[in-house]
């Protein structure tokens, strides 16, 4: 009995070390499985609505989805890339007029409190300095400016490898010729008297994660043609880079909408004060028109995930795949979720 025991134990940890070796690996096969899910939905979607033979479904989308990618690379990317470079040079010039604010107000306080030839009593930025140690000749403006272009770059270094690219893209288009060769094949892994019920598993993580996709562009779309209409009204610079930023980050939850406010408000600030306060406060409508109104209405009775398994799953899988897997905590979040429920639900049955 203690040997058996051991030898389980041994077999886990190794498994353990496997996967955590392979993780990255394990990552692009995920980034494989979510995008054949939803070149197959689409296949689906397009073979019911003009009763289309599924090669030719494929195809159409195929052709679709690489023209969509082709047009954004062109048209889209370059003028957002230039923009979002400027947005990011404007932050320190934000930062310094944060400064000078909260120094203003701090003078009129230590007047008011100690009269006024009394000297101000710290200066804010001064003091990050001072309290933060940083490289010669650097500043807390020029540190943080720099933390925003090194995070850009791990996103960018992450998305942009050739191979890792290509492997994906494969491994999908793969995937989306025969999708149920590759289920089954997956469910003979598994023991005889599990499989029905894997299969069932499979059909429901499936569905769920599919209702995800299409509530979640709905509501990106949402979300970033909002915030282009918000800011356009509030005449903020870079309406079409901060528009498409607040729709990309939205896929992130809680996270992704305090990042995409960070820009607009901190370019706000560069005209006067109030106007970063306009901008946080439609920020905070838009997202709860998001929460209490677009994704109620949109998934009604469909999947809808735990808030405490989603928050779990953002800190877990950023922990295990890096950044990258925050971005795919959601989805992951959808399948873990319906594997427990129905695991859970078939014990109990």
């Amino acid at each position: 009995m203690n040997s058996s025991i051991f030898f389980k134990l041994l077999i886990t940890i190794i498994c353990f070390l496997i996967f955590w070796s392979l993780r990255d690996f394990f990552l692009l096969i995920i980034c494989s499985l979510v995008l054949a899910n939803i070149i197959c939905n689409l296949c689906n979607q397009v073979k019911t609505k003009f009763k289309l033979p599924r090669p030719l479904s494929l195809l159409i989308v195929i052709v679709f989805l690489s023209l969509f990618l082709l047009i954004s690379t062109v048209l889209i990317l370059p003028p957002f890339i230039k923009e979002f470079n400027e947005i990011l040079g404007n932050i320190p010039n934000a930062l310094a007029r944060i400064n000078l604010i909260l120094n203003a107000n701090l003078d009129r306080i230590n007047s008011i409190l100690y009269g006024d030839e009394v000297e101000n009593i710290f200066d804010i930025i001064q003091n990050f300095n001072e309290i933060i140690p940083l490289p010669d000749g650097a500043t807390i403006v020029k540190a943080i400016q720099e933390s925003f272009i090194n995070i850009i770059n791990i996103a960018g270094n992450l998305g942009s490898g050739l191979i890792r690219l290509i492997f994906v893209l494969v491994v999908s288009l793969m995937i989306s010729i025969e999708p149920n060769s590759y289920k089954e094949g997956i469910i003979l892994i598994i023991p005889k008297g599990f499989r029905n019920k894997s299969r069932n598993i499979l059909e429901k993580c499936n569905k769920a994660l599919s209702n995800w996709m299409f509530s979640m562009v709905i509501s990106s779309i949402s979300v970033g043609i909002m915030s282009f209409i918000v800011l356009s009204i509030l005449d903020i610079k870079y309406v079409i880079s901060n528009a498409i930023l607040a729709m990309v980050l939205n896929i992130i939850p809680n996270i992704g909408p305090v990042i995409s406010g960070i820009f607009p408000i901190s370019i706000a600030l560069i005209d006067n004060f109030w106007k970063p306060l306009l901008v946080l406060g439609s920020y905070i409508i838009i997202q709860n028109i998001e929460s209490y109104i677009i994704m109620p209405s949109i998934m009604k009775k469909k999947t809808s995930i735990l808030p405490g398994l989603t928050l779990i799953s953002q800190f877990g899988f950023t922990f295990i795949f890096g950044p990258l897997g925050l971005i795919l905590s959601l989805p992951l979040a959808v399948v873990l979720q319906v594997i427990i429920k129905e695991t859970i639900n078939q014990e109990q049955y």
